[in-house]
């Protein structure tokens, strides 16, 4: 009986054992779905977006397609009755500003500026359609019938012949000393060269402005009968880069003088001949916050964090930028402020709820509500104190910042999902991103910066990469000073010409005078 009951015991420990071990292997086996059932998630996640970025992102919601957030909208616009003044103003603007639009490119017609020159062409009716059919007398003249069109004439090369009389002493043997003289040539940016800075200017402005890469170029003056290799026009660009640098690096120190930047940067191939392929390279920006603008483009041949160390090590003020290590380690300096980006927390809770993540839409909704909270404070009058502008500002916006940050920290993602990367990435940056609201000057987003790297953007696409460490600095000192001349309204083309022509014989200490800012004020006056 002892035995039985020893044997029973015995195979009930054996069933408890097997069982606890089937346990443990479903608990292993459920874990592991669970964790594969994530991954998989994620992985659509990122396929979707992937889709979406290739073939068009979706539209972004304003507030008003959400009516929940109605409530805390209203909220933010009734503060002392000013914002039914500025909706009523606001609106009335808008109206006339569409209908005026309208009226004017009407059938596509588009205004003809007055500056333009003037090439009058007349057609008048034959002599024998100028007798009255009645009455058989001349017709009498009433006036004119004006119509005017666009024109242009193509691009006209001309050679520029420079004729200088040579002149001796009357007397060859006591005038021998003398020698002979002639008159200088004008200041030339290169020794030598058969091409007139108009002819510099032109080339310059077509690569760096136009994006129109030199061997493009070539063909085009092919076109006239003009042989100009691209290499050539490589080396031209080059040399006059040479001669700017110093007005490059008094255009870095202007916009480092201010006490507000923007900053950002973006990859660029660059060929290395030795190993007959290309190697990703760095251009960065930086960007004049308040004041006349100031654009500066700065190449590296890598992106190590030491490049902007090295830039903004004597900068003290406020340093707009978005989360590059290398920028956030600026940004923790006790004489920098740092400002955040909306616009990249905006995208990244787009990409969350464009994957289907219904509560991005939320955070989405209060963001568009400070764009509009910036929208109504630039509409306030003029006349009004920017102190009570800006406490206007800051009233409105932290409510919705406080609604938002909160719902940051009581929203539960996974971490390596789209929305759980959106929520880090706002949750580290809340300061930064806070900051713009301690002055008028401040936006909320990088985008200056941003814009300006955009035509880095376009040239990229047509001339793929540069040709040495040389060609992406003079791609940097051309960016910047044309980028700079037309955030100023100046004519590129015009500026480069004038100034390559000068460069030569301008007195370094008075290299701010060339700044295209300071060079169109100049011009205006005279």
């Amino acid at each position: 009986m002892c035995t039985i009951c020893s044997n029973t015991l015995a195979e009930k420990a054996r069933v408890e054992a097997e069982k606890a071990e089937c346990l443990a292997v479903i608990s292993r086996q459920a874990k592991n779905i669970t964790g594969l059932e994530q991954e998989i998630k994620l992985l659509r996640e990122m396929l979707k977006l992937a889709r979406l970025q290739k073939f068009g992102p979706p539209a972004n919601d304003s507030p008003e397609d959400h009516p929940q957030f109605d409530g805390l909208l209203a909220e933010c616009d009734e503060l002392n009755g000013e914002a039914e003044k500025e909706e009523a103003s606001v609106e009335h603007v808008e109206y006339d500003r569409k209908k005026a639009d309208k009226n004017k490119n009407l059938n596509g017609r588009v205004s003809i500026p007055d500056h333009l020159e003037r090439r009058e062409v007349r057609h008048d009716l034959p002599e024998d359609q100028r007798i009255c059919p009645v009455t058989g007398k001349p017709m009498i003249r009433i006036g004119e019938e004006i119509t005017e069109q666009l024109a242009i004439d193509p691009v006209k090369i001309y050679v520029i012949r420079h004729i200088r009389p040579k002149y001796v002493s009357p007397d060859r043997r006591k005038g021998a000393k003398v020698g002979v003289k002639t008159a200088p040539l004008p200041d030339m940016p290169i020794d030598r060269c058969k091409a007139d800075v108009s002819l510099l200017s032109h080339i310059i402005t077509g690569k760096y402005s136009d994006h129109i890469p030199f061997y493009r170029q070539e063909q085009m003056f092919a076109r006239d009968g003009i042989t100009i290799p691209a290499n050539t026009m490589y080396d031209w660009a080059g040399d006059c880069a040479d001669k700017l640098k110093p007005l490059h690096g008094a255009l870095r120190d202007f916009i480092l003088s201010n006490d507000y930047i923007n900053t950002d940067d973006t990859p660029i191939d660059m060929l290395e001949k030795s190993r007959g392929s290309t190697r990703q390279g760095r251009l960065w920006v930086t960007c004049r916050g308040s004041g006349p603008p100031g654009i500066y483009f700065n190449f590296t041949e890598n992106w190590q964090s030491e490049h902007p160390k090295k830039m903004f090590e004597k900068f003290k003020g406020y340093f707009q930028s978005d989360c590059y290590p290398g920028y956030v380690s600026i940004g923790q300096r006790e004489d920098i402020i740092p400002l955040g980006c909306w616009a990249h927390v905006k995208n990244k809770f787009e990409d969350a709820k464009a994957v289907g993540d219904k509560q991005a839409r939320q955070f989405v909704v209060l963001i568009n509500i400070l764009y509009r909270i910036e929208h109504h404070i630039a509409k306030l009058p003029q006349e009004m104190p920017e102190t009570r502008k800006l406490a206007l500002r800051q009233k409105r916006a932290q409510r919705v910042m406080k609604r938002f940050f909160d719902k940051v920290k009581s929203t539960h993602a996974l971490p390596k999902s789209t929305l759980g990367k959106a929520l880090t990435y706002a949750a580290n940056h809340e300061q930064p991103l806070k900051n713009y609201l301690l002055d008028l000057r401040f936006k909320p987003d990088n985008n200056v910066a941003e814009r300006a790297i955009r035509p880095v953007c376009i040239g990229r696409r047509n001339f793929l990469f540069v040709g040495s460490k040389r060609g992406g600095e003079t791609a940097a000192i051309f960016m910047s000073l044309i980028a700079t001349c037309k955030a100023n309204g100046v004519n590129p083309h015009e500026y480069l010409k004038d100034v390559l022509t000068r460069i030569n014989s301008h007195p370094f200490l008075k290299l701010a005078e060339l700044l295209p800012h300071n060079w169109k004020a100049a011009r205006e006056k005279k």
